[in-house]
């Protein structure tokens, strides 16, 4: 069966113009009986530099009932994952590793030597607040800022990440820089040498691309990815233009085409994206 997250955090996090607290977390009720296997709602991060992401704990405050998803949040340093930790509705602490040392700086002001500690301090947290990490691996299928890169520069963090016990790893195309070639590679290096973990695919890229990537990274065995509907968002830290997210119809809709399962109720979908051109600015 394959597996769809949906990530209305990423969708929302480079928009100027604040979405109300009570819409945003109506269009986040309304994902969370679609089908996803996880829905990245919010992140934990300086107000400052995200300032979309502010109300992620009144978001969370007004979520009173369990769903079938599984609920992920976005933590910016360990600090934030304790206060994360403390949100039963919460099923996943997340945290966006990169393996480019530019990238990390830019994305959370981080050294990697910093950011492997909080990957620890995280993975510490879950265990004590029965809580899952969801610990992603940014500028995975590419650097465009000059850092050393390479699948096996990518297998050695990824052997570090296992013997502290992680399992499941997203890996994100942060920069839209990874080939079809190059991602089904690195699926196909990666599911053989680790085949008790599971490997996400999140990927930006321009329009007439992400099919083809998707395709190559499928039929290397990647059977998890993130989607954002309309393909809104992408990070607004990289440096570069944003780079839009797999679009979660464009992706239903190859995987109809192909006959490949998923859970996801088109009813509840069709009226998420309804909603969801409701909710976004126009």
């Amino acid at each position: 069966m394959f597996k769809i997250n949906e990530s209305p955090r990423d969708a929302m996090q480079a928009l100027s113009i604040m979405i109300p607290t009570e819409k945003k977390t109506h269009y986040v009720k309304g994902l969370l009986n679609v089908g996803f296997k996880i829905v990245d709602i919010g992140s934990f991060v300086s107000p400052h530099l995200i300032p979309q992401m502010s109300d992620t704990p009144e978001v969370l405050k007004k979520i009173t009932e369990k769903y079938d998803s599984e609920i992920s949040v976005l933590a910016g340093n360990s600090k934030y994952a304790e206060q994360i930790s403390e949100y039963d509705i919460v099923d996943y602490i997340g945290y966006p590793f990169a393996i480019s040392e530019t990238f990390q700086k830019k994305n959370l002001n981080s050294n990697l030597e910093n950011a492997i500690n909080t990957v620890e301090n995280i993975v510490n947290i879950c265990i004590k607040k029965n809580k899952k990490p969801n610990i992603s691996i940014s500028t995975a299928f590419g650097n465009p800022y000059d850092d050393d890169w390479g699948i096996d520069i990518l297998m050695e963090w990824i052997e570090l990440f296992y013997d502290m016990g992680l399992r499941y790893f997203p890996l994100e195309d942060t920069t839209g820089s990874g080939s079809p070639h190059l991602i089904g590679l690195t699926f196909k290096n990666l599911i053989n040498e680790y085949p008790d973990c599971e490997f996400n695919l999140h990927l930006h890229s321009t329009q007439n691309e992400m099919i083809e990537k998707v395709e190559s990274a499928y039929l290397s065995g990647c059977r998890i990815m993130d989607t954002v509907i309309n393909g809104y968002g992408g990070c607004p830290m990289t440096g570069f233009e944003l780079i839009a997210n797999t679009d979660t119809l464009n992706l239903i809709d190859w995987l109809d085409s192909k006959h490949i399962e998923h859970e996801i109720k088109k009813g509840f979908l069709d009226d998420s994206v309804k909603k969801a051109f409701e909710t976004f600015p126009k």
